[in-house]
């Protein structure tokens, strides 16, 4: 029988060392993106201004009612 160089915790814990980071690397990935950031602050700001609408009226305006439940 072989023997694992790494232990079940092990592994576990470089699996999510792994995915953390990815998920940085995708968020340095998104900050360096200037056009991306401009966006979200413009919608972020929209948002604190109440300029929001249902999610239902998009649903029925794209005739998306069969395929997404709002």
């Amino acid at each position: 029988m072989k023997q694992s160089l790494l232990t079940v915790e092990e592994k576990e814990l470089l699996s999510k060392a792994a995915r953390l980071m990815e998920e940085l690397i995708e968020t340095i990935e998104v900050a360096e993106d200037k056009e991306l950031v401009e966006d979200v602050e413009t919608a972020l700001k929209e948002v604190r201004e109440g300029r929001t609408r249902p999610l239902s009226d998009l649903v029925k305006e794209l005739k998306l009612e069969s395929e997404i439940q709002a």
